[in-house]
């Protein structure tokens, strides 16, 4: 025994770490792994008792350059510092730790409970000035073997991707051959490949492209890449919009090879190393750009347009300098147009207390503080200024101007032509699996039954794919298809020239038409105006560089909520023969709506005949009321009530209770009253019962005296 492992040394654990940096090497480097667990016999040998010996090879397969993920680690580290262990043996510092942090983390713990650290060329004591400088420098020269190892085979990388050598996994659509990338061999992926591109120009959104897959049942190629030249099985996936975002972004289908544009970068959280992340740098900054070298499937051009278009599809800006896709909303200018105050993108709001109207909406904060609190700019709504920019740009387009026929039929017949072409090629993929399935199946010996059904149920199989993919080609087929008549032509070619009638046309829908103002208009400036009346001023900037302006008139928010005129005077003319439910249901049947773009019910008919004093009935004064006397000097309920200055109800609770005599007509149901000015005066004085109190409520003023009636 040594004079650095004493008694104290041996009455704790001994610890033998074990560690290679990769599976690989784990499989490979069977001696390295042979010589640490030897360790333990050394353990043995210098005095700790077998039971004594505790064996980590629980990071095996794990690298050494940084503590995460190496839970033996951790373990060792804690056990040492609980002051458990009496060495730590390990077959050299390299196996311990690449990094330096890591390393001097586990020699100061050592240094605090007088653990040894034993390798294979001795025995080392941390707090020794002498050791401990020696550990350091075998720490260091572990972490600069790491960096030159490092250096040289990622420099030996770089070398290569410099001259465009290095071989990566290829993208969908290229394989590797002797001198780089080559287009796939299968014509149907390149077919698949070019047609996603091509959706993208006319669609112009990636999940627009996928949806066009999806519905017409198309599927997307999928190679697995085994390394150098080797594919695995060419698979057909449902493609999906993140797949036609990376395939639209790689610059690989421009005929360029690239190096480093999505480095690793260490992400760093709460003071400690966590992982890393790839980050995507400006084309500047790749390591390597070699265009034209390999065949492209777009040019350069095209892939920076797709770009822009990617850039302008966003949904969440940071500065709203971006359109964005036109969607579903009833806000024409959507994504166009900018405050004329402080220049920023305005918002698009819909109101669901006026039918889900649209609001432009200038959110700039610290330019106007609302009574309530909340900060913005200006609002303004959006149908009257979407009616103005709607008729000002269709009397805008002319018939000299205006050119779209020829377009939209060589788009027609595009579509129907590349869809059928990729119809064929599935056929054919099905038909040529079939056909290997049955020649396997036929060159089976008879007698190898077992082989026999195996290849028999996958013949099956190929000629069930094979029906399946024919039943749905055919199924395409019985839809209508795109043959356009020589009719059918002149009228696409008139249509195009009467733009308003496209634009009014059911089958346009407002996403059609938001991207044909995207096409004409690049933005629209709102700048409000309160003198000489209120009036928004709508500045229109034309892709063309021209700029034209038009007035509208800015409501006020209680006209948002008024009653259309045209449903007003549909009232005022159905009153005198209909009841407010039959004109309820006539407005409805008219698609007409309320003041709050909501459908007509009894109830909403009734208010605005009260609002605008569209009453059934005129009320008639006390006189006429005190006229209706009888000849026998008996008054209506609404007369007594009238005199006596009370409701209705309470005469009708005098008379039940006999204060009041009175007969009821049989033929009307009305009730008549005889009133003495004796009894007119009882009752006028009589207290009043407030109900909800149930306390006697104040004696209301009196009337004039009883009219005396003729």
């Amino acid at each position: 025994m040594t004079p650095k492992i004493l008694p104290v040394h041996l009455s704790r654990t001994a610890y033998v770490y074990l560690r290679q940096s990769t599976p690989g090497q784990v499989r490979e480097n069977v001696e390295s792994t042979a010589r640490q667990y030897a360790l333990a016999d050394r353990a043995k040998g210098l005095g700790w008792q077998a039971d004594q010996v505790k064996v980590l090879d629980g990071d095996l397969g794990k690298s050494g350059k940084t503590a995460e993920g190496r839970d033996d680690f951790h373990r060792l580290c804690a056990a040492v510092g609980l002051g458990e262990v009496g060495a730590v043996f390990a077959l050299e510092a390299s196996r311990l730790s690449r990094s330096q942090a890591d390393w001097h983390r586990l020699l100061d713990l050592c240094a605090w409970t007088h653990t040894l650290m034993i390798d294979h060329d001795g025995i080392y004591d941390p707090n020794d000035f002498n050791d401990r400088v020696l550990l350091g420098f075998k720490g260091t020269f572990s972490h600069t073997e790491l960096h030159a190892m490092r250096m040289r085979l990622h420099g030996a990388r770089r070398s290569k991707a410099r001259r465009g050598e290095y071989r990566s996994r290829p993208p969908t659509g290229y394989v590797h051959d002797e001198g780089g990338l080559a287009l796939d061999p299968d014509e149907g992926v390149v077919a698949a490949v070019r047609q996603v591109f091509t959706l993208f120009r006319s669609l112009g959104s990636a999940y627009a492209v996928a949806r066009h897959f999806a519905a017409r049942g198309l599927r997307f190629p999928a190679r697995t890449w085994l390394g150098g030249n080797a594919f695995g099985p060419l698979e057909w996936r449902v493609l999906q919009a993140g797949r036609v975002l990376q395939i639209l972004q790689s610059p690989v289908y421009t005929g360029a090879y690239t190096y480093g544009r999505r480095p690793l970068r260490p992400v760093v959280q709460d003071g400690k190393l966590v992982g890393a992340r790839s980050v995507l740098l400006p084309r500047a900054e790749w390591e390597v750009d070699l265009p034209d070298a390999h065949p492209a499937y777009v040019t350069h051009e095209e892939y920076k347009e797709n770009q822009r278009l990617l850039t302008m599809n966003r949904t969440v800006v940071e500065t709203g300098a971006r359109q964005g896709r036109p969607r579903g909303g009833s806000a024409l200018l959507q994504g166009l147009v900018l405050c004329g105050r402080c220049g920023r993108r305005m918002q698009v709001k819909y109101r669901a207390e006026v039918g889900g109207t649209s609001v432009y909406v200038c959110p700039q904060r610290g330019v106007d503080i609302k009574p309530s609190g909340n900060a913005m700019c200006w609002s303004t709504p959006g149908a009257q200024i979407d009616t103005a920019v709607e008729h000002h740009v269709l009397a805008q387009l002319t018939e000299d101007n205006l050119d779209l026929s020829l377009e939209v039929l060589h788009q027609l017949q595009s579509d129907a032509g590349e869809a059928e072409h990729q119809w064929q090629l599935r056929l054919e993929r099905a038909r040529q699996d079939a056909g290997r399935a049955e020649r396997q199946y036929q060159l089976v010996e008879p007698e190898n039954r077992l082989v026999g059904r195996t290849l028999e149920r996958r013949w099956e199989e190929k000629l069930a794919e094979l029906a399946d993919v024919q039943a749905r080609y055919d199924e395409e087929h019985r839809q209508p298809r795109l043959t356009l008549s020589a009719e059918e032509r002149e009228r696409i070619l008139s249509l195009a020239q009467d733009l308003p009638a496209v634009w009014q046309s059911a089958t346009t829908t407002q996403e059609d038409r938001k991207e044909l103002l995207g096409l004409l208009i690049q933005q629209v400036a709102l700048v409000p105006e309160d003198l000489p009346r209120r009036q928004t001023r709508v500045r229109i900037l034309w892709h063309t560089g021209a700029t034209t302006e038009v007035l509208v008139d800015r409501p006020e928010n209680h006209d948002l909520f008024r009653t259309p005129p045209d449903c007003i005077q549909i009232i005022r003319e159905l009153m005198p023969t209909h009841t407010d439910a039959q004109i309820a249901a006539e407005l409805t049947e008219r698609r007409l709506l309320t003041g709050r773009r909501k459908p007509w019910t009894a109830l909403a008919v009734c208010t605005a005949r009260h609002q605008h004093d569209l009453t059934r009935y005129k009320r008639k004064d006390r006189g006429s009321q005190c006229r209706q006397m009888r000849a026998d000097g008996r008054y209506p309920t609404r007369a007594v009530a009238a005199l006596l200055g009370v409701d209705r109800s309470t005469v009708l609770y005098w008379c039940q209770t006999g204060l009041l005599p009175g007969v009821r007509d049989p033929d009307s149901g009305t009730w008549w009253f005889h009133l003495p000015p004796e009894l007119a005066e009882k009752l006028r004085n009589r207290p009043r019962i407030d109900r909800r109190r149930r306390q006697p409520a104040p004696v209301s003023p009196r009337v004039q005296d009883e009219v005396q009636c003729e």
